[in-house]
């Protein structure tokens, strides 16, 4: 058997804060909770397919559990919804307030893709996966978890953005 699982934006309670590579929830509650801005590239409309942890871990236990023992595949897991990143930025600074800018700034990074959402057709019919955390209730997980942590200072998410320009 030989099965690889195609994780998409996995989040939740727990993941690192002070990583500013960890991802865009990490980066805009940190920047929320410190009423800075956000910066939102492109138009805003660029989306992403944001799985929860629990459902991760669901996918992974039913890979790993899978009794075809001639199975060779890879499945995508993910929810198979997308959501932009202004309403992302929209919904972590009205958790924390409303008290930071949300602005959309045209600007951009290269390589990066406009959408990405699962299939998860295959997935579901082979193993049986469903996601089960809805983007809203997973995102206030987070957030009720994120708003304990100590944020990260926005000088390091500065740092990573200019890291990644110059390469």
């Amino acid at each position: 058997k030989g099965i690889a699982l195609r994780y998409q934006n996995v989040y939740g309670p727990g993941q690192s804060l002070k990583n500013p590579y960890t991802g865009i929830l990490a980066v805009f509650s940190n920047l929320a909770r410190q009423s800075k801005k956000i910066e939102v590239y492109e138009d805003g409309l660029e989306s992403r397919d944001f799985v929860y942890i629990d459902d991760v871990v669901m996918a992974t236990k039913l890979a790993l559990e899978c009794q075809d023992g001639s199975m060779v595949d890879s499945f995508n897991v993910g929810t198979g919804i997308k959501t932009s990143v202004i309403e992302i930025a929209n919904v972590i600074n009205e958790y924390f307030g409303g008290h930071s800018d949300v602005e959309v700034s045209g600007k951009f990074r290269l390589g990066d893709i406009r959408h990405n959402v699962a299939d998860m057709t295959k997935i579901k019919t082979a193993l049986g996966f469903e996601p089960q955390v809805g983007f809203r209730q997973g995102i206030n997980e987070f957030l009720k978890w994120a708003s304990s942590e100590d944020p990260q200072s926005a000088d390091a998410y500065e740092k990573s953005v200019e890291e990644l320009r110059s390469k």
